[in-house]
């Protein structure tokens, strides 16, 4: 055979440039052009463009999707498979060919095709618990990725397997046939691919679930799948192709991170909602202070906060209540709203690099040995070892645990109406606080969310055991840290629920804030001009001057500090009311001591009248309100994040959360938590943002 030298690219021999490269851009466009991918018909095959949105979408949207081969590859992989045949034929020594296997390689054989055989026997070592509640069989979705990208990485020509075997697996793809793979039992990936190779031969222990769920044998398989040639007898080497490698972790890593970059974007936003809900100081995303940090991943989320919060209807009555009373809030907000730039770069940036290491793995030549054929020879090496699957998944687990963090502490805030700016403890929604305790079971629900992903925060890799006689002496770990990190981003699909249903309430709680003000503001206002303008002689009286400061009360005064008994005298509404009046009162001077122009004599009219007028009025907005007439619009219509909001409320059709209507939170939760699984949120999420030029705005 002609011996060809395969050069690396002359400017980038170690590959660090492509990869620096790769990160280039926005994560924005990153996160854009994963949604591309995934929403494509069609998924090509050639060995080495093959993206985490289409592992993505063969993994979840089955038949939607139809896998092609490149023919091209075809003529590379016929040439690895007879050159093995040739070599086996001409009596050369190699691992897994013609010896035994890893710590017995020693032995010899020349039954190359019985020995992939008994290969597939010994691996098929995994445990379902069929018949029981305990469960141990890989997920539908991971094990149509793991097909893929077994597919995708043998079909380079490396590896001495049929082009038959290829298109087989990939006629079970099309036809939404799925092998059962074990969930658990391997270091690597050797157990699991095992069953996928047991299907192909037609082992009697190996099964699959067909379109419908129904179990299926591995003749029913073949037929369903349009296979007429019969099962396969392995040639030599087939059998390793079809189990080394590291296609169940990197394939399952490809859902993972599909969803973890989605939820990262989603925490920049929600972090910008939160700002306005809480009627944060936008000051916080100036681009020259995360300019000055240069961190890129801090830089994005400042600016994509930034994008929200600019024009918002809610920054521009935060700014002119700021401007009206400074010492109503703090001087700064604090850390989970202030430092989230800082907090949230760089996990964007752990989780776009390891999304970058995961798209080079499942486009890598994993198998043991490798024929190259234009050397005449097979290496004896380890791509098979997964590393970048088991480190990149660690690091990924700690970034998403951080996340949730993060909107735990958000949440906290949210909820607690110490730190909330007004709103009601708890959120509730209902006319009595004393029997609505709005979202105090959800945040304990959150508390164990994010202790449990704290947890899953450590470590996986670091708890290799030495296996098969001391020759796996290392290994990846790599499936066991993905399936971690699977269940860490359930776990931040949990919380994102329950904080997108908060933030609703909360945004819906502002609109009911803002009603019931402003018909507080007209009714003091109405009962001062009546009470207090004239004297009962009929002259102007000195009260009249007080209304420009009761309204100021009213103005300052948090609305769900006192509205579900507004006139109640242990509330600070009608303390505050009585004081100014009081003030008024003891500036009057001689004039209090003539009773038609006591100011004093004039309190207990004043709220008698107010009394008898103020309730009525509360409960006529709130009533037009929940009628859908409200006398003030809600201020999310002139914001960038309506596009959640209407997500949340119209399309999920979530609602105002009170005592009084009986609906659980969790039934709101759970509605939100489907569309999330079901990629949903994606769109309203990038509408979003779908204004932004991928820039901070200028510093002037």
């Amino acid at each position: 055979m002609e011996n060809v030298c395969v050069e690396s690219r002359n400017d980038d021999p170690l590959n660090w440039k492509a990869a620096a490269e790769s990160l280039s851009g926005s994560h924005l466009d990153e996160v854009k052009r994963m949604v591309e991918d995934y929403r494509k018909p069609v998924v090509r095959l050639g060995g080495e463009t093959l993206s985490i949105g289409q592992v993505a979408a063969v993994a979840a949207r089955e038949m939607a999707v139809t896998v092609e081969l490149a023919e091209a590859a075809r003529e590379c992989v016929k040439a690895s498979s007879d050159w093995v045949m040739e070599s086996m034929n001409k009596g050369t020594d190699s691992n897994g060919i013609t010896t035994g296997f890893g710590a017995t390689s020693h032995r010899r054989t020349r039954q190359g095709g019985a020995l992939q055989n008994e290969l597939i026997r010994f691996l098929n070592a995994g445990i379902f618990g069929n018949n029981t509640e305990s469960k141990h069989t890989l997920s539908h979705s991971a094990t149509r990725a793991s097909m893929l990208v077994t597919i995708n990485t043998l079909l380079q020509g490396y590896s001495g397997i049929r082009f038959e075997v290829l298109e087989a697996i990939t006629k079970f793809l099309n036809t939404n046939i799925t092998p059962s793979l074990p969930l658990r039992g391997t270091s690597g990936d050797l157990v699991p691919l095992s069953y996928i190779a047991a299907l192909l031969l037609g082992r009697p222990n190996s099964k699959a679930v067909g379109p419908g769920g129904e179990i299926l044998n591995p003749n029913q398989v073949f037929a369903r799948a349009g296979i007429s040639s019969g099962f396969f007898e392995l040639q030599p080497k087939e059998g390793l192709a079809l189990v080394n490698g590291t296609a169940v972790g990197s394939g399952l890593v490809s859902i993972v991170l599909f969803e973890a970059n989605v939820l990262t974007l989603l925490s920049e936003v929600i972090s910008g909602v939160f700002a306005e809900v809480m009627q944060g100081k936008p000051e916080f995303t100036d681009h020259l202070t995360h300019k000055l940090k240069h961190h890129p991943g801090q830089i994005e989320a400042a600016a994509i906060m930034e994008h929200v919060l600019d024009g918002s209807s809610y920054v521009k009555e935060a700014q002119k209540m700021h401007e009206m009373d400074p010492l109503q809030k703090p001087k700064q907000d604090r850390y989970a709203l202030r430092t989230s730039p800082q907090w949230l770069g760089p996990l964007i940036e752990v989780i776009r690099a390891a999304t970058k290491s995961i798209e080079r793995e499942i486009n890598s030549v994993n198998d043991n040995p490798l024929i190259d054929v234009s050397r005449n020879k097979a290496l004896h090496v380890g791509n098979f070892q997964g590393t970048p699957i088991g480190v990149s998944m660690d690091n990924t687990r700690l970034a998403i645990a951080s996340i949730g963090k993060l909107m735990f502490a958000q949440f906290s805030e949210l909820v607690n109406d110490f730190y909330n700016n007004g709103l009601p403890s708890n959120l509730s929604g209902g006319r009595n606080p004393s029997l609505d305790y709005g979202f105090k079971g959800a945040e304990i629900a959150m508390a164990a969310y994010c202790s449990e992903l704290q947890f899953l925060a450590n470590p996986v890799t670091n708890h290799v055991q030495s296996a098969e006689q001391h020759n796996q002496d290392v290994n990846s770990l790599g499936l066991i840290s993905s399936r971690k990190t699977e269940e860490a981003v359930d776990i931040l699909k949990l919380m994102s629920s329950t904080f997108l249903v908060a933030l609703c309430q909360a945004i819906d709680l502002r609109h009911l804030e803002e009603n019931l003000k402003q018909s507080v503001k007209n009714t003091v206002s109405q009962v001062a001009k009546k009470v207090l303008t004239m004297a009962p002689n009929g002259e102007l009286h000195p009260s009249r001057f007080c209304e420009k400061d009761l309204l100021t009360v009213v103005e300052r005064e948090h609305v769900f500090a006192y509205i579900d008994n507004p006139c109640s005298e242990n509330y600070p509404l009608t303390q505050k009311l009585r004081q100014v009046l009081v003030d008024h009162a003891l500036l009057n001077g001689e004039e209090e001591k003539n009773f038609s122009s006591s100011i004093f004599h004039k309190i207990g009219a004043f709220e008698a009248e107010l009394k008898a007028l103020l309730p009525k009025e509360v409960e006529g907005a709130r009533l037009e309100l929940e009628n859908g007439r409200p006398a003030v619009e809600n201020r999310i219509k002139n914001c960038r994040s309506l596009p959640l909001y209407k997500f949340v409320r119209e399309e999920v059709g979530t609602s105002f959360l009170t005592g009084e209507k009986g609906r659980s939170p969790g039934e709101e939760f759970d509605k939100v938590f489907t569309a999330l699984c079901e990629g949903k949120l994606i769109d309203p999420l990038l509408e979003c943002l779908k204004e932004w030029n991928g820039a901070p705005l200028p510093i002037c």
